[in-house]
């Protein structure tokens, strides 16, 4: 059996960032899986607050469509960034599975006994992926945050802020998520003396597992209505009626 192929959607702006994903992808999964990356066509540099966030869901649609109109068919996709701007929406439009970062790993952690807190940088992020524990109905299980600012560069500091967090709060483990944290993550996991959840990895691993079985959920059907302003490759990726509605008629 051929290996799935996976596209994964930067949704920053960054090329670096692209680069960094791309391979942490091959590093981790590059024995199961084949990888296209792609970079998100406008937004933010690097998403911070709700007005990139917004902006970044559009761009990940955008981009998923441009990759399509290039050739690039995927088994899987992920959106790779901590926080999963455009997931519901690429999820309603496709019949392969859809993974996020963020998702990935706040159900991972709330798999296992007792309660977790979420690592990770900005202050903005806190409320957003507060709403995004709460839509995946896991709200009692978040502990809270731990809010890196300065020292997000400095793995011992990492871990020292994590532990005693997870300590104040109560929790028995820590998801640490942020492409801007993928090169210390590994360096923190080995610092700290609690269980750590790397999300970027996990969600790698379960969009391969996905991508491998014989995944093709029934989803809604395409966007309907008439778009103005956008992109070629997104209002025909909005318009065109999927495979099942065909075969439906």
């Amino acid at each position: 059996m051929s290996r799935p192929r996976i596209l994964l959607i930067n949704p920053n702006t960054t090329e670096e960032i692209t680069g960094r994903i791309l391979a942490l992808a091959v590093q981790e999964c590059g024995n199961v899986g084949e990888f296209d990356a792609v970079t998100a066509r406008f937004g933010a540099r690097y998403i911070s607050d709700r007005a990139s966030a917004t902006i970044a869901a559009h761009a990940v649609l955008d981009a998923y469509a441009a990759a399509q109109e290039t050739g690039i068919a995927p088994d899987a996709v992920v959106v790779a960034c901590f926080g999963d701007p455009g997931l519901e929406a690429l999820t309603e439009l496709l019949s392969i599975p859809v993974v996020g970062f963020a998702q990935a790993g706040i159900r991972a952690a709330a798999r296992e006994p007792g309660k977790f807190i979420i690592a990770t940088s900005g202050e903005a992020w806190r409320d957003m992926l507060s709403e995004l524990v709460g839509r995946l109905g896991l709200s009692a299980k978040l502990a809270g945050f731990a809010l890196l600012g300065e020292v997000e560069r400095d793995p011992d500091a990492v871990a020292r802020l994590i532990e005693a967090t997870a300590k104040d709060l109560g929790a028995e483990r820590a998801v640490l998520g942020g492409t801007g944290l993928i090169p210390i993550i590994p360096d923190v996991g080995q610092r700290l003396h609690l269980a750590m959840i790397d999300p970027h990895r996990v969600a790698l691993r379960e969009a391969v597992a996905l991508a491998t079985t014989s995944y093709m959920a029934a989803r809604a059907t395409s966007a309907k209505g008439t778009f103005s302003g956008l992109s070629g490759p997104l209002a025909r990726l909005l318009e065109h009626p999927k495979p099942d509605e065909i075969s439906a008629e």
